[in-house]
């Protein structure tokens, strides 16, 4: 019969995988300043138009219209608005004021938005 040593060393692949889970945990526990930090580092550089204009937009009210840098545009019938991870989002999901860049179609009205990350904003652009 094998006698059960406690303090015997731990074979490889168990060694391993204590490390990666550890890890994950202690990462897990650890709580980011920022939500937004993460996603940032991580994620690919967007290629955003350079005619496009930047300013803060106000949450939407839902009613056809966006409010960016304290003026009121119709939001075309074709809009898209993209968040800092570059999914579509519905303008109703947007609950707080956002730096956004965006372009305006040849009727005037916003066409498509892009919701900037901090590094993003950082940059200047045409206001």
């Amino acid at each position: 019969m094998a006698q059960l040593v406690y303090n015997a060393s731990m074979d490889i692949p168990a060694a391993l995988l204590y490390t990666i889970l550890s890890t994950i945990a202690e990462m897990a526990m650890t709580p980011s300043l920022d939500p937004q930090a993460g996603y940032e580092t991580t994620a690919i550089a967007r290629n955003l138009p350079p005619e496009a204009k930047q300013g803060v937009m106000q949450p939407p009210a839902g009613d056809g219209f966006l409010v960016i840098n304290g003026r009121q545009w119709p939001l075309a019938p074709t809009a898209q608005i993209r968040s800092r991870q570059n999914l579509i989002v519905v303008p109703m999901q947007i609950q707080n004021p956002v730096d956004v860049v965006y372009l305006t179609d040849a009727a005037g009205s916003v066409q498509r938005v892009w919701m900037l990350t901090p590094g993003e904003a950082a940059l200047p652009r045409p206001r």
